[in-house]
């Protein structure tokens, strides 16, 4: 007899887990690299901007540009890793009241809902950036478009997360069992 466990196994090594597993873990590696190297350039920036003020009583100039291209990646990469690992504000009054059906229902059509959103929000996002792309950061030169090029990838990162979870919503013997936590298990 086969367990839970053992079923569990057995599907996460059809080929649609293994896409599933594959973008999860893209995602989840592309924002964590864009966090840590925003953090980073952010920091070592401003860092460079305080001592050479410190010792020349003058600054460079660019590295107060750098929060306002670099923030917003930051932002939405932790918004995209919060989504991944389930770290979202949830409603579950609702859930409690529905049956597994019930549950499932609500839940699919739920991240059809978010998946049409963020991706509508980046097709109309790409007109913003068109827009922007106009607008340089005096000293550097950087058109604005960089910094909202980050709403693009936040977008089309949360529409593939809830893709990704709606795969696994399906595939789940119970659906209150699939919080983004799969990210975890995978990892």
């Amino acid at each position: 007899m086969m367990t839970a466990h053992s079923h569990l196994n057995a599907a996460n090594d059809s080929p649609a887990a293994h896409v599933v597993k594959w973008v999860d873990t893209t995602i989840v590696g592309a924002s964590t690299a864009l966090a840590i190297g925003t953090l980073t350039v952010m920091f070592a920036s401003l860092m460079a901007e305080v001592i050479v003020r410190y010792l020349t009583n003058q600054g460079m100039g660019w590295p107060t540009e750098m929060p306002n291209i670099l923030f917003p990646w930051l932002v939405m990469s932790g918004i995209v890793l919060a989504a991944q690992r389930g770290g979202h504000i949830a409603v579950t009054a609702v859930l409690g009241l529905l049956g597994k059906r019930g549950n499932r229902v609500l839940l699919v059509s739920h991240q059809l809902l978010i998946a049409a959103t963020f991706f509508y929000l980046a097709w109309v996002g790409m007109d913003v950036i068109e827009i922007t792309g106009s607008e340089r950061y005096p000293v550097t030169g950087i058109t604005a478009h960089w910094a909202y090029l980050s709403m693009i990838y936040g977008f089309v990162a949360l529409g593939l997360t809830a893709l990704t979870t709606l795969v696994h919503l399906l595939r789940a013997d119970d659906p209150l069992t699939v919080r983004a936590h799969h990210i975890e298990e995978d990892v």
